[in-house]
Formats: structure tokens, C-alpha cells, sequence
């Protein structure tokens, strides 16, 4: 099976965004989107004929202007029940997220999905308290789910941090450490950041629990978001 996590950035990149999607929806299982308008989920749809989608939206405008959320999108040959939208933390007009969450049946096995857009601020990506309980909340969420777990999206959090490190203590494998991915971020993402303002290399991530077997994951340096697609295939 294969899995793609994306923060899609509302789109912005126009074509090469649409043809990434449209050019890997054959082969794709699974997309977990992060930045999801509600037009833009209903875009999704028509480019996705062969995937029943799942959507959860904030609230509150991003930034007051853009209503956000998230999308998971399943192949319609897996039977998927709805998602659930669970808040871990105060939402502001440019700090939107949340962790999206849904279960699939695959070949007879449960398969729990989680689709996480991490909090943004502060924008240094370092432990908060407010971050430590976000990931506290998730793990602890997930322990009582006893089958298989794929957890992935825009965490917007560095590698050092204890916020990334409690997946691992917890006993997820953290695949954008165990592939030596050397960055989840791109020039597009770069470009957007004010004089002075430190590039930062990392905010996605996959951890995955260990009934799932990894047969490859990929982080490609390509165009189409401010974010790189994270890409898994893998078994359970």
C-alpha cells in the first residue's frame, strides 16, 4: 500500500500541484492533506474519482480570510469510517490544526490513521507547553488501539525536540530520522521568510507503529507545496 502525507499549502502552486495529485492518484492508496479549504476539498473530489474523501474544517478563518482544514482521501476498495476531528489546542486566525483521525480496513486488517497539522506558533518549531500536551494527547490517544498506526502530517516541530522524541520513547519508529531525510521543507518555503529569519529544514513527519512493515519512504524535493510530500509504502 501506499500512503502520502502533504501540507497542501491552500494550492498555491497551481499546476504542479494538481498534476502531482492527479499523476499519483493511481498508485496511492492513502493522501492525508493538511491546508484543505473547503473549494479546495471540493476539487479534490473531482480529481479523486476512485478515493472517497473525509473532511474536518476549523472554525476560525485562516489568518481571517481562508476557511482551512483537513482531508484524508481512501481508495473506495477500502471500507473507511468517518473521521473524527480532535482539537489539541486553542485555534487563533493564523494558528489553525488539528489532528484528524480515522480507521480503514485493510485485507482484514484495521489500519488507524492519524493526519496532524501541528501548531504553528510560536514559529521557531521548539517545545511549548502547549506542544508537549499536543503530542502527549495524540500518544496517548492512539495507546488505547491496539492494531496497526500510521501517524503523519505537519507537525511544525524541529527533530531535537521532546515533543517528536515522546513518539519515539512511545514506540513509534520516526521514518524521517530512520531515513536520514535531510529536509520536509523548499525553496517555496524559504522564499517566504523575513530578513534574518532562520531557515528551518523540518516540520513533517511519519512515525508508525510496529505491526506496520515499511517497504519504502521517500520525502521528494519537488515543487508543489511551501512543504515536500512525504511518501510511504508499506504493509500490514
Amino acid at each position: 500500500m501506499k500512503i502520502i502525507f502533504l501540507n497542501c499549502w491552500q494550492a498555491k502552486a497551481g499546476k504542479a500541484f494538481f498534476d502531482f495529485v492527479e499523476r499519483e492518484s493511481e498508485t496511492t492508496d492513502i493522501f492525508c492533506f493538511q491546508e484543505v479549504s473547503p473549494d479546495l476539498y471540493s476539487t479534490f473530489t473531482a480529481f479523486l474519482p476512485g478515493h472517497r474523501g473525509l473532511y474536518e474544517e476549523s472554525k476560525i478563518l485562516l489568518f481571517g480570510k481562508i476557511k482551512s482544514g483537513q482531508a484524508i482521501f481512501v481508495k473506495k476498495r477500502f471500507k473507511v469510517n468517518a473521521s473524527v476531528k480532535m482539537p489539541l489546542y486553542k485555534e487563533l486566525k493564523n494558528d489553525v490544526g488539528f489532528l484528524q483521525y480515522a480507521s480503514a480496513q485493510v485485507d482484514g486488517k484495521k489500519l488507524w490513521l492519524g493526519n496532524l497539522h501541528g501548531k504553528t506558533h510560536p514559529g521557531h518549531k521548539l517545545d511549548t507547553p502547549a506542544r508537549l500536551k499536543q503530542s502527549k494527547i495524540i500518544i496517548d490517544f492512539f495507546k488505547t488501539k491496539k492494531e496497526a498506526k500510521i501517524i503523519g502530517g505537519d507537525f511544525n516541530l524541529l527533530p531535537q525536540t521532546k515533543s517528536i522524541k515522546m513518539f519515539e520513547e512511545g514506540g513509534y519508529v520516526n521514518l524521517i530520522k530512520e531515513y536520514k531525510i535531510s529536509t520536509t521543507r523548499n525553496r517555496l518555503a524559504w522564499n517566504q521568510l523575513k530578513k534574518n529569519e532562520e531557515k528551518q529544514l523540518f516540520a513533517d513527519y511519519v512515525f508508525v507503529s510496529p505491526e506496520v512493515k515499511v517497504k519504502n519512504f521517500s520525502v521528494p524535493n519537488l515543487e508543489i507545496s511551501d512543504h515536500l510530500p512525504l511518501i510511504l509504502d508499506f504493509e500490514i
